[in-house]
């Protein structure tokens, strides 16, 4: 009993104390795992075009970009992922920030640019991941993290589902109030315990990424693959976007395209993503390293063939997200989210139905004892 007792003080202490940020960032969360249907919704005229025949060189797309925002810096290509979706392109600005430029990939047109913070996919990350303070906000979302972990294991201990398994999944909607709260805060915790668990961990090990990803080469006795440069030679210029199409479409031709990174030093190289049909990670994690001067490939790393250590990390985002179960469980990591905010309301309401019930406790005591003195009270005092 004192054992449980202890548990139950740190489980309440921890989800007053950060249940407010764990709250917002499973809203976030869960309005994220959708996010692109939900832009594509309610932007259609911006994200969506009339397929035609045939799309215009990819070259040709990002000459317009830089031709039309000549102080900014070309980043990266987000390719279509559907005849209907436009070419995105992103570019960072004078001021340090990202600006996507929406592209019709068949007639060439801009259809409209916007910053990054200022989408709605955006403004939801910079809360779900830094909390809109930036640096320190990014700290505080990685302890969130391991609290929510904290939070999930006490749970586990106190679910009545221990003494009463029946029990531990019902909920009387004919009681009082507070025993309605208490059992739908008791069967939201249990059901989506699993969820909340996975979506913690990985969500915890993506925030401290570069510690986790150090442990994991540790544990598992590997090695993270060397960097690799380009070869700049004299009066060479970059490889033309389409010729390094052509080049990775001879790399695993059953898997598709998705993403370029554009190389931003004279050393750096193209980094072009593929997904295969088996790919959870919805741009593919697959990776092919070209030479930014020479076209030549340099290495190509495949998600079918990665070692122990990658595969783990490969699988985090993935895993956060619910897209290694497609539409069903994409939607059951966002119910979960749901889930967690709902485990915050009603452990508020159970808290405060707790301090007010001591609170007029001691105030009946005190308004009699002020009126019955404790001799009249207990005579033998």
């Amino acid at each position: 009993m004192k054992f449980r007792k202890l548990v139950f003080k740190l489980h309440l202490y921890l989800g007053l104390v950060v249940g407010i940020f764990l709250a917002v960032i499973a809203l976030t969360g869960s309005l994220l795992v959708f996010g692109s249907e939900i832009e594509r919704f309610f932007n259609p005229q911006l994200l969506q075009v009339i397929p035609q025949a045939e799309r215009i060189p990819l070259e040709n797309v990002l000459q317009i970009v830089e031709k039309a925002y000549p102080q900014n810096q070309a980043l990266s290509i987000l390719l279509p992922r559907s005849a209907k979706e436009v070419c995105q392109v992103s570019m960072l600005s004078k001021s340090e920030e990202v600006v996507s430029v929406y592209v019709n990939p068949y007639s060439g047109k801009i259809k409209g640019a916007r910053l990054d913070k200022e989408t709605f996919t955006g403004f939801m990350f910079t809360l779900h991941a830094e909390l809109a303070a930036g640096e320190f906000g990014h700290l505080v979302v990685g302890i969130c993290g391991l609290v929510m972990l904290g939070l999930t294991f006490t749970g586990l201990v106190l679910w009545t589902g221990w003494r009463n398994l029946a029990r531990g999944f019902s909920i009387n909607w004919q009681a009082h109030w507070q025993r309605t709260i208490f059992d739908l805060h008791n069967v939201s915790g249990i059901i989506s315990v699993a969820f909340l668990i996975i979506i913690s961990a990985t969500g915890t090990a993506i925030i401290f990424y570069t510690p986790f990803e150090s442990a994991l080469y540790w544990v598992t006795n590997e090695k993270p693959q060397p960097a690799l440069t380009s070869h700049p030679q004299s009066s060479s210029s970059r490889q033309n976007l389409d010729e390094i199409l052509h080049q990775v479409n001879t790399v695993w031709t059953e898997a598709k395209t998705t993403f370029i990174s554009l190389p931003l030093t004279p050393e750096a190289t193209f980094k072009v993503r593929k997904k295969f049909p088996n790919d959870p990670h919805p741009n593919g994690i697959s990776t092919i390293y070209l030479d930014q001067y020479s076209g030549e490939i340099l290495r190509a790393d495949s998600v079918n063939s990665a070692s122990v250590a990658n595969r783990i990390l490969n699988s985090l985002y993935p895993l956060h997200i619910g897209s290694y179960g497609g539409i069903y469980l994409r939607l059951v990591h966002a119910i979960a989210g749901l889930a967690a905010i709902v485990l915050f309301m009603t452990g508020v309401l159970m808290w405060w139905q707790r301090h007010l019930a001591k609170f007029y406790r001691k105030d009946a005591r005190q308004q009699y004892d002020k009126f019955y003195p404790i001799s009249q009270q207990w005579p033998w005092f």
